[in-house]
């Protein structure tokens, strides 16, 4: 059975409530009419800042109780009425007893002293029983039991709307004082502060920050110089987050909400302070932790505190991950995995109560993170005499299973050679750029009418030499890089290779690229382009020339060197199979050589534009780095592409003289591929995005001009069934992904031609309705005629009519203005008395305050005389006590005198100043004064005391240590550096000052001399980051 709900008020409580009612039922009550507030069920409101009431109602943000008064209906008092009416907010009748809600502080309007004092008293009356009705609320939201006692509904999670009653107005103004600035939360704040400002500096200039569940903006606006935005559901904590930062971009939403207008937008997501935990499961949080990664940019940060239940208890709790004990589980073996807890925190200062909040466990939030980047690191906190919190750091992040990244994982995972794809970086070259090497083959093989299984051969040959050069460019590219990818974090699969294996795996794939070609005599042209070819990625990447580090020269040798020599050298090859060329297969060639140059051009720019950033950050010098963005970006969209459109245009042309169905399939795709940017789909045909993403008619090189030209083959000769099979398995990660994409664009492209035939149709039928609407026009102008006719008769009527209502219309003017006078002047009579009765009033209240203030006057005279008194009494006795230490204990029972005063009062600086003067060489109380001039912000002073002190104690190490950080924080950068020098100096063993040390030098970049002082930190204090 469901317990009843216990009476809200007791009966000692009711009695009370009874009695303080009273007064307010003595002024009420006129001629005998009963009032009263209700007792049975009685249930106080709280209405929150948002509530949707009548203006005329409440004049202003309203979140106190709600009183109910009853009087019975037939009473009709108008004296209740009047009083109660304007200040109730709704009113109603039940069983004949009329029932008016009305807000307590609107019980001040009446201007009736009891009724004031009755509103005081009923809030401290009322505390209690609201809050009992509270907790029984939320007792029966979470848990509903059937009759027999069993579990039927249990609420898992604060919905949207409760959180939003948490963080009203009320909550939000004082958020940051509760807890940020209280005297437990302002270390672990300002830690967090200061590893902000440490992310953010190794993010480098420009950095964007996006705060998720921002709050009031508090972190934000330690910022001002950075550009910030900020992300959070409570429209009030928003409010105060736009007043302390004024310069930045807020937006009310749900973080669990997809936003694909910030992807990859965002160097800086952090979510502060536990906001994570608001979420309703476990699969919600792995969502909420996706959009952190996907809202963070490829250089980007992700920093999340995290709460630990296990700290949350100071080291009480103990809860493993994971309980692993076979023999002990049931019987069944096994293990245990505990992902996390569900805790509450009851406010009881502000009666807000935060429900079911989740905490997972560190361990499962590493995890989730490390789905998404690919370092991740938990840092912790200082310790502040309280559980040690942690935070989540996660940087690298992985890549998204974009088209190609799908593609390269499928071809890692499905290769025969799937092993070496990783080290020759097969991801990059295989599905992109040799199928259009092989589309230039087939179309050779096509227009010279070759024998099948030579050209089948000298194919498999091709393809095989081709790849070795390809892998021999990435892998002298990696070797001569890993340095440079080590600066930036960037993984080289050659890193972990010996030099003595770097130089046998460079001659290995040197070797097989000539064999074949040299033992089936491809020719001495296809030889000499084949060993150009070996030699411009050496160029490329190798020193001292290094041409990707000279400017277009990098460039011009990266087109040639990956598009225009081996489109060359496939087609020389061809050429020499064949005794008489056609003319076609030179025209071919030509237009082959130059089309893939500018493919090559457009591609090795995007390349540098997508690794622009990673350069720069790197010293790395490229064309795009020397350049502004917007300006390669123009002069691949209007130079490059249509020139490279212009010549794969020839190109099909050529080889549709010998195979129309080409020409067809190639108008079909640019139809379609129209219709496309027609229908405005998102990145349809971009030829310079500015971030990895699809480019522009890759699918036709890499897909469909290969496919196309081997089933043409197929379709002349069966025997190239062979070849078109083996095509279709070593490239059929990008044929399978590339028709999946041609489907969605047949699929856009009918959904436009559906629409244009509909469009089509539309306007034959406004075509058809012209010469109809013609015919029936002159009839309509006959009729127009006849009625401009009717109309001047009827005008001339109306004319007299109109005279004769003005002539009436200026006797009723005169008589009601006569009649607004006689108001006026009684309304001016009355308003004169009101305030004639309103001035009395006022006069002798006025008397009454001044005679209460006079009063009070003379009372803090008095009070005054006596302070003065015991002052003068208490110095007599401080002197006295002075004197009667020195006499019996000395100068050290002096000063133990003042230390007790210090430790009391330790922000007075006249007592250090006063002990001092009594023994200069004190070096705690030295210490002391230094560290008060700096928590009052008085650095020069600071220093100094603090050097007023070494002259006394020299040798003392913290006397130097404390000099430091003040210097570092009145940003004298040279003396701080000295100063912990000399601290070091005298203490070696002592780590922070090696981690201070580090921390300077780190900030005024100084990394190697930084570096060795965080390793002798670590030496010294492991534990200590």
């Amino acid at each position: 059975m469901v317990d009843s709900p216990k009476p809200l008020l007791t009966e000692a409580e009711k009695v009370e409530y009874r009695n303080k009612a009273a007064c307010w039922r003595e002024k009420l009550t006129n001629n005998g009419s009963d009032l009263s507030p209700i007792e049975i069920d009685f249930n106080p409101k709280v209405f929150e800042y948002n509530l949707q009431i009548p203006a005329n109602y409440v004049p202003q943000i309203y979140s106190g109780r709600v009183v109910y008064f009853a009087a019975q209906e037939k009473s009709k008092d108008s004296f209740i009425s009047d009083l109660l009416q304007p200040n109730a907010w709704n009113r109603w009748v039940i069983n004949g007893v009329e029932v008016y809600e009305v807000p307590g502080d609107h019980l001040l309007m009446t201007k009736e002293p009891n009724v004031c004092i009755l509103a005081s008293k009923l809030t401290s009356c009322l505390n209690r029983a609201e809050r009992q009705e509270k907790e029984q609320q939320q007792k029966r939201k979470r848990e509903k039991l059937d009759f027999e006692g069993e579990l039927v509904e249990k609420q898992t999670a604060m919905k949207k709307t409760d959180v939003l009653e948490i963080y009203d107005e009320d909550y939000a103004q004082k958020y940051n004082q509760r807890f940020l600035l209280n005297e437990r939360s302002k270390n672990n704040a300002d830690f967090e502060q200061e590893t902000i400002n440490k992310l953010l500096s190794e993010i480098g200039e420009g950095a964007r920050w996006l705060d998720v569940a921002c709050g009031t903006g508090y972190f934000l606006s330690r910022f001002p110089n950075v550009e910030r935005a900020g992300l959070d559901i409570s429209p009030a904590m928003l409010k105060v987050a736009k007043q302390a930062n004024p310069d930045s971009l807020f937006v009310q939403g749900d973080y669990r909400d997809k936003r694909p207008q910030w992807e990859g937008k965002w160097d800086f997501v952090s979510c502060m302070w536990w906001a994570y935990c608001y979420v309703k499961s476990l699969s919600q949080l792995e969502r909420v932790v996706e959009n952190f990664a996907d809202w963070t940019s490829e250089r980007g940060v992700c920093f999340l505190p995290i709460c630990e239940p296990e700290e949350i208890g100071t080291g009480k709790l103990k809860l493993p991950y994971i309980y692993t004990n076979s023999g002990n589980l049931g019987g069944y073996g096994g293990s245990i995995q505990f992902e996390g807890v569900i805790w509450s925190w009851i406010d009881e200062e502000s009666g807000k109560q935060h429900l079911n909040l989740l905490a997972p466990q560190v361990e499962y939030m590493v995890n989730l993170f490390k789905k998404h980047f690919e370092q991740v690191e938990v840092i912790e906190y200082c310790s502040f005499g309280e559980g040690q919190r942690k935070a989540i750091v996660a940087r690298s992040k992985r890549q998204k299973d974009t088209l190609e990244t799908k593609i390269a994982v499928e071809s890692e995972s499905t290769g025969l050679f799937s092993s070496f794809f990783k080290i020759i970086r097969g991801g990059n070259w295989w599905l992109y750029k040799i199928p259009p090497l092989l589309a230039i083959a087939y179309a050779e093989i096509l227009l010279m009418y070759l024998p099948v299984i030579q050209s089948i051969l000298t194919v498999l040959a091709l393809l095989f030499s081709i790849s070795s050069l390809a892998a021999y460019g990435h892998i002298v590219n990696d070797i001569l890089d890993i340095e440079v990818d080590q600066r930036v974090g960037k993984n080289n699969s050659m890193a972990q290779f010996s030099s003595w294996q770097h130089l046998l795996l460079c001659i290995l794939f040197a070797a097989t690229g000539f064999v074949l070609p040299i033992l089936m005599n491809f020719g001495t042209w296809a030889i000499i382009l084949l060993g150009i070819n070996y030699l411009l990625p050496t160029l490329y990447s190798a020193p001292p020339l290094r041409l990707k580090e000279k400017g277009i020269w990098g460039v011009v040798s990266d087109a040639a060197g990956a598009h225009a020599i081996p489109t060359l050298f496939f087609a020389a090859t061809f050429l020499h199979l064949s005794t008489t060329p056609q003319p076609e297969s030179l025209i071919l060639t030509i237009t082959a050589k130059v089309w893939s140059f500018c493919a090559g051009l457009r591609g090795i720019l995007l390349h540098q534009l997508w690794d622009r950033e990673n350069d720069l950050k790197s010293g790395v010098k490229t064309l795009v780095t020397n350049l502004d963005v917007e300006k390669v970006r123009f002069w691949i969209s209007f130079i490059i592409f249509p020139v490279e459109i212009l010549l794969l245009s020839l190109l099909v042309l050529v080889i549709s003289q010998f195979a129309p169905l080409l020409l067809v399939f190639f108008i079909l795709y640019v139809l379609l591929k129209t219709i496309n940017i027609k229908l405005a789909l998102a990145n349809a045909f971009e030829p310079a995005p500015t971030r990895k993403a699809n480019v522009a008619l890759h699918d036709f090189y890499e897909v469909w001009l290969p496919l196309a030209l081997i089933t043409l083959l197929s379709i002349r000769e069966p025997l190239f069934l062979i070849l078109l099979l083996l095509h279709i398995i070593l490239f059929y990660p990008s044929i399978k992904q590339r028709t999946k994409d041609l489907v969605q664009l047949m699929v856009s492209g009918l959904k436009g031609l559906t629409n244009l035939v509909k469009f089509t149709n539309e306007y034959e039928q406004k075509v058809d309705f012209l010469p109809t609407n013609q015919q029936n026009k002159q009839g309509v102008e006959q009729l127009q005629a006849q009625l401009h006719t009717s109309q001047t008769e009827f005008t001339k009527l109306n004319s007299h009519l109109q005279q004769t209502q003005e002539q009436l219309e200026q006797i009723q003017a005169k008589l009601q203005q006569t009649q607004g006078e006689l108001q006026q002047s009684q309304s001016q009579l009355h308003t004169s008395q009101t305030e004639l009765l309103q001035s009395q009033s006022d006069l002798q209240q006025t008397q009454e305050q001044s005679e209460q203030i006079q009063a009070q006057l003379r009372q803090t005279e008095k009070e005054l005389a006596q302070s003065q008194s015991q002052l003068h009494i208490s110095q007599t006795e401080l002197v006295q006590l002075k004197s009667y230490l020195q006499q019996t204990q000395g100068v050290e029972g002096i000063i133990n005198y003042y230390r007790s005063r210090i430790a009391s009062n330790p922000d007075d600086i006249q007592l250090y100043h006063q002990a001092l003067t009594i023994k200069p060489d004190d070096t705690q109380i030295s210490l002391q004064l230094g560290n008060a001039l700096v928590r009052q912000n008085r650095f020069c002073d600071a220093i100094a005391s603090y050097q007023t002190a070494l002259q006394f104690h020299p040798d003392n190490f913290e006397i130097y240590l404390e000099l430091a950080k003040t210097l570092e924080k009145d940003r004298k950068w040279e003396d701080a550096i000295a100063s912990y020098r000399c601290a070091i100096e005298l203490n070696p063993d002592y780590a922070w000052s090696h981690k201070y040390l580090g921390d300077i030098l780190a900030e005024r970049g100084q990394i190697n001399e930084a570096s060795l002082c965080y390793r002798r930190t670590l030496q010294l204090q492991p534990r200590i980051f």
